[in-house]
């Protein structure tokens, strides 16, 4: 069987590309350069150099595939740029998707965002029937919903497929915007001090990676031709986070907390200064606003009806310290 899988440089990509690689699968992997230190190297896996912006790449990478894995996205919120979102996240998604139906793809599993429902409210975990009841808050929220439109319109053209809307990912991993848990794993069991805002009852839900990979091949390997699933794990506050990183890493970092608008109006001034200067990009409105949302989420119909089956947090972070060589 072969497969083709997008983003394979990517946190959540590559990691796929090997797991599917290593099932024995044939797996194509789009990458805009095959030189990269961060493509996926296994004897199954047979590298494309493109872009999914590009309709002759795509052809040339999907050829003979049975499924479409498509996990590249463009995630930098630092980005003021929204062309640069449309581009990758709903141009490239589309060209993906008509080169699906033209190939006769078996299904299309796309790598979505929970971010796109929203932020939860009060106690109340969010769903794949929830509707959003917020403006969005930055381009890539838009852009994901966006091609979640697209692939829903492709889907009564006949072309099967599952969405997957994955909460805060964690794990062994490359460096990414999509990887920030990590570093703040990395920030607490290295540093002796951090500030952060004085949001630490802001909820979230937090998956180990090695689930959200297991979560794409049981999306492949189910009988569902179409769906949406949350794809998560425990719901923690930034307070039970920064406390379970403390204890297994051992740390005694001294956490200090500051005024969120404070800190927010701070940001503004130095984002201005930054845009008439030139000065190097850091921490933004939009990425502050982004990290302290609540958004609080179940899985329950992934568990159901692909047999999703993740573990504890407490389990997942062991094992990324572990990894990490957090702990001396």
């Amino acid at each position: 069987m072969k497969v083709l899988v997008t983003g394979a440089t990517g946190y959540i990509g590559h990691q796929l590309a090997q797991s599917l690689a290593k099932k024995g699968i044939t797996v194509h992997a789009l990458c805009r350069n095959i030189n990269s230190a961060k493509v996926p190297d296994h004897e199954n896996i047979v590298l494309f150099e493109g872009d999914i912006c590009d309709s002759s790449a795509i052809n040339k990478a999907i050829e003979a595939c049975e499924y479409v894995f498509h996990t590249a996205a463009y995630t930098n919120l630092k980005c003021r740029n929204i062309h640069k979102f449309y581009q990758t996240n709903v141009v490239g998604t589309e060209n993906l998707l008509e080169a699906s139906l033209k190939y006769n793809i078996k299904k299309f599993i796309y790598t979505s965002s929970l971010s796109v429902f929203g932020p939860s409210y009060k106690d109340v975990s969010i769903t794949e029937k929830q509707p959003r009841l917020a403006a969005y808050g930055n381009d890539y929220e838009l852009t994901k919903s966006m091609s979640e439109e697209k692939i829903l319109a492709y889907s009564k053209q006949g072309l099967p497929y599952i969405i997957l809307n994955v909460t805060k990912v964690y794990g062994p991993g490359f460096k990414t915007f999509s990887s920030g848990v990590n570093k703040l794993i990395e920030l607490i069991a290295k540093k002796d001090m951090l500030v952060v805002p004085d949001r630490m009852e802001v909820t979230a839900n937090y998956v180990y990676v090695e689930d959200v990979v297991n979560a794409h091949i049981q999306a492949m390997e189910s009988n569902i031709i179409s769906g949406k699933y949350i794809i998560g794990g425990d719901n923690l506050s930034y307070k039970q986070l920064f406390q379970n990183i403390k204890k297994h890493t051992k740390s005694s970092i001294k956490i200090i907390t500051i005024n969120y608008q404070l800190l927010r109006s701070g940001l503004f001034f130095w984002d201005a200064l930054r845009t008439v200067f030139g000065l190097p990009s850091s921490l933004t409105p939009a990425v502050l606003d982004a990290l302290f949302v609540n958004r609080k989420s179940v899985s329950c119909l992934a568990k159901r009806e692909l047999n999703y089956s993740p573990v504890s947090f407490e389990h997942g972070l062991q094992q990324t310290i572990k990894k990490l060589n957090l702990i001396s």
